[in-house]
């Protein structure tokens, strides 16, 4: 049996969508998927760096001064001794009993200014990272 041309009352519904298409648009939804992966995105931009920070801080807690040097990663004339003056029991801060991560934020391409409260001494000490190496400075800024 032969059919002739298909009218418009021959064709067949639409399938209906399914899941969050059915309420949001997919040009939208790439939309809103690509803000939310750039927030987290910025959110998480200086977390190595905020990391590092806190495994220093972390030894030297826990009284670990010989590891807190090795993650400073010292220029060849700072030695043990200068380290110990600026953060051993002795140092500016005292022996560290707590800290708390206050922020970063980026200076530049190679270089991340952590804020910490050590001790909750104020004002907050503002410690540099690089990006790179992963090395601590005291901030110049």
């Amino acid at each position: 049996m032969e059919r002739g041309p298909l009218t418009l009352l021959d064709a067949k519904p639409p399938k209906p969508k399914r899941g969050v298409l059915k309420y949001i648009p997919l040009p939208l939804l790439i939309l809103i998927l690509a803000a939310i992966a750039a927030f987290v995105t910025y959110s998480l931009w200086d977390y190595p760096e905020e990391r590092v920070v806190t495994h220093f801080l972390t030894a030297l807690e826990k009284g670990n001064y010989r590891k807190a040097y090795q993650v400073w990663q010292p220029a060849p004339s700072y030695h043990f001794s200068d380290f110990m003056h600026d953060w051993g029991p002795e140092g500016d801060y005292g022996k560290v009993r707590t800290f708390d991560i206050l922020g970063a934020k980026s200076r530049g391409s190679t270089t991340v200014q952590v804020f910490v409260s050590i001790n909750h001494v104020q004002p907050p000490l503002s410690l540099l990272v690089d990006r790179r190496s992963k090395g601590l400075s005291y901030s110049i800024y």
